[in-house]
C-alpha cells in the first residue's frame, strides 16, 4: 500500500511539474517580449492592409474584379486598387465592382497601368484616381481624354498580336524551332496559330473577358497547353535580353549570366520584349511625360511601377533620371512589390527620399498567371524582407485613403 501511495504521489508531482512548465514557459516569453516592447513591424506579410497594384480579366489577369475582391477579403486586406493595363472603366462597370466590394467590406479603388516609353524603353506608369472621378453621371472631359488615349495603346497591342503570330508561325516550323517543343513529335503536329483562335480558347481556358485584352500571358498559356512549347523558352527573365542557351547534355535552359560558359544551342525566348523588338514587333506606348501630365490633368497621381523591370541598366541609366520625372509631376514610386528585391528596394527608397516621392506598394498580381505575385504580397518571395516594410505597414493604408478620398 505504501508503495502504491508513493507511486501515486510521484505521478502527482510529475503532473504538477508539467503544469508549472506549461504555464511558466509562455509566461516567460510574454515577460521577455513585454520588456522589449512591440515588434518593429508586421509579423508577416498577411498583416499588410492595402495592395495598390493588381489586374483582372479586363486586361491580362485571369480573375474577374469580383473574384479579386473575394480573395482580398479572405486575405484580410482592407483596401484594393485595381490597375488594369491601358484601360479606364466606364461608370456603370465601376459601380458594379464597388457594390461587390461594399458587400465584402473591402474598399476598392481604381487606377490604370499605362504602357509608356521612357528613354526608348517600354515600361509601365501607374495612375491612381480618387473615387469621386466616378461619382457623376459621366467621366470628366480630362478623364474621358485619358480613357481615349490609353485605348489607343490597347489598339496598338492588338496590331502587335497579329505581327507576333506571324513570327511564331515562322519560328515554330523552322529548323531551330524544334528546340522549343516539349517533345520531338510536337513540331510535326504543329498547325498555324491564329489570333481569333487563341482568343476563343482563352475565354474558356485563360479567363479572357474581352478579345481586346488578349495579351502575351494568354498566348503563353496557349503555346504551353495547345502547341506544346516549353514554358522556359517563352518569356525568360524580364530584365534580360531574351537570349538563352539550351545545354544539350542536360536539356536545361540558361539565361544571362547563368548562360556564360554553357555549351549548346543559342535561342531566344519567343515572346520576350527584346526578342520582339529585334523584329520591330511592338505596340506604340505613350510617352511617359505625356502620361504623367494626362494623369495629373484627370485629377490622378502618377507612380513609376516596379523600376527594376527596366533591366540591368536601371540603376545606372534610369535611376539618375527619376529626377526628370519628379520635376514633370511624378507623385510616387513603387517601392514595395513582388518584382523588387531588397537591394533594389534600398535604391528606390533613397530615390524617393531625394526627390520627395511617395513610396507605394503592390503585388502586381495577375490572378494565377504570376505564381510569385500573390495578392497582398509586397516584397519578392526569394528576397529578404525590406528593412522598411514597417513603413508600408504603418503608412500604406493612410496613403491609399488620402488618394481615394481627394476631391477633384
Amino acid at each position: 500500500m505504501r508503495e502504491m501511495r508513493s507511486q501515486r504521489q510521484g505521478v502527482s508531482n510529475r503532473q504538477t511539474t508539467t503544469i508549472m512548465v506549461v504555464v511558466a514557459v509562455p509566461l516567460l516569453f510574454w515577460l521577455l517580449f513585454a520588456s522589449q516592447g512591440s515588434p518593429p513591424g508586421p509579423v508577416n506579410l498577411r498583416e499588410i492592409e492595402v495592395d495598390m497594384h493588381c489586374h483582372t480579366t479586363e486586361s491580362d489577369g485571369d480573375r474577374t474584379a469580383e473574384e479579386q475582391l473575394v480573395i482580398a477579403a479572405r486575405e484580410g486586406l482592407k483596401a484594393l486598387w485595381i490597375t488594369d493595363h491601358d484601360m479606364i472603366r466606364d461608370i456603370p462597370r465601376t459601380r458594379e465592382i464597388q457594390a461587390k466590394a461594399q458587400s465584402l467590406g473591402v474598399a476598392v479603388s481604381f487606377g490604370v497601368e499605362i504602357t509608356v516609353e521612357w528613354m526608348k524603353k517600354e515600361h509601365h506608369l501607374l495612375g491612381y484616381f480618387p473615387d469621386s472621378a466616378w461619382d457623376g453621371p459621366a467621366l470628366s472631359p480630362a478623364m474621358t481624354s485619358l480613357q481615349q488615349e490609353v485605348a489607343k495603346v490597347k489598339d496598338s497591342r492588338e496590331n502587335r498580336n497579329q505581327e507576333m503570330v506571324r513570327f511564331l508561325n515562322e519560328m515554330l516550323v523552322s529548323e531551330i524551332g524544334r528546340f522549343y517543343y516539349q517533345d520531338a513529335g510536337r513540331q510535326a503536329a504543329f498547325r498555324p496559330i491564329k489570333v481569333d483562335v487563341v482568343a476563343e480558347w482563352s475565354k474558356t481556358h485563360a479567363n479572357l473577358m474581352e478579345p481586346t485584352s488578349l495579351g502575351r500571358p494568354h498566348f503563353r498559356a496557349y503555346l504551353i497547353e495547345v502547341v506544346g512549347i516549353r514554358d522556359d523558352l517563352i518569356f525568360g527573365p524580364r530584365s534580360g535580353d531574351g537570349f538563352a542557351v539550351l545545354e544539350t547534355s542536360t536539356n536545361s535552359i540558361f539565361y544571362d549570366d547563368e548562360a556564360v560558359g554553357k555549351a549548346g544551342e543559342r535561342l531566344e525566348a519567343l515572346m520576350h520584349s527584346a526578342t520582339l523588338a529585334r523584329r520591330n514587333i511592338a505596340f506604340r506606348p505613350m510617352d511617359i511625360f505625356s502620361a504623367i501630365q494626362a494623369i495629373s490633368s484627370a485629377g490622378g497621381r502618377s507612380v513609376l511601377a516596379h523600376p527594376p523591370t527596366l533591366g540591368s541598366s536601371w540603376p545606372d541609366k534610369f535611376a539618375p533620371r527619376v529626377e526628370d520625372l519628379a520635376a514633370a509631376g511624378l507623385w510616387g514610386i513603387e517601392a514595395f512589390s513582388s518584382e523588387i528585391d531588397a537591394d533594389n528596394h534600398a535604391l528606390i527608397a533613397e530615390l524617393a527620399k531625394r526627390h520627395h516621392l511617395v513610396m507605394t506598394g503592390g503585388s502586381d498580381n495577375h490572378g494565377s498567371l504570376k505564381i510569385y505575385a500573390r495578392l497582398g504580397d509586397v516584397h519578392r518571395a526569394d528576397s529578404e524582407a525590406y528593412k522598411q516594410l514597417e513603413y508600408w505597414f504603418r503608412t500604406g493604408l493612410k496613403a491609399s485613403t488620402k488618394v481615394r478620398t481627394t476631391d477633384l
